[in-house]
């Protein structure tokens, strides 16, 4: 008898153009997280998203985000809520979509949190309405 686990259903493949787009940004949002200082990466994203044609549905933004979530099961390396949200962030800016890249926190217990909204609403994250982060910094 097999005991079920808490690991995530497997979700069908996002189409090639998203996987390819998915595997790129996060590859970019690692090196640059990891190698410039945020002051240079928020300059980016800044950049990025004035090149945007308009703003992303909550649709369009989930779908970056499962291509996104696609493509971090083959990188080998840690991608926490930062290099992650912010590959979502570029992958929709790469696809012409502005969404909102929001780093922020919450009290009680305190925790930092990254994610990416569309439409005013975080995309891709739990509910915790709760304890809700507050945004610190949207870009």
């Amino acid at each position: 008898m097999s005991i079920p686990m808490a690991v995530p259903a497997r979700t069908s493949r996002p189409p090639l153009p998203d996987r390819f787009v998915a595997v790129a940004a996060l590859a970019l949002a690692t090196a640059l997280v990891h190698t410039a200082p945020l002051r240079a990466t928020l300059a980016v994203a800044r950049i990025a998203k004035r090149c945007t044609r308009r703003p992303a549905t909550a649709t369009e933004a989930g779908r970056v985000v499962a291509a996104r979530d696609w493509a971090s099961r083959f990188f080998p390396g840690r991608a926490a809520c930062l290099e992650m949200s912010l590959a979502a962030f570029l992958a929709s800016t790469l696809h012409g979509k502005a969404v909102d890249w929001c780093i922020g926190c919450r009290f009680a217990p305190c925790e930092s949190h990254a994610w990416i909204e569309a439409d005013t609403q975080p995309v891709g994250e739990t509910n915790t309405s709760d304890r809700p982060f507050h945004v610190t910094l949207r870009t």
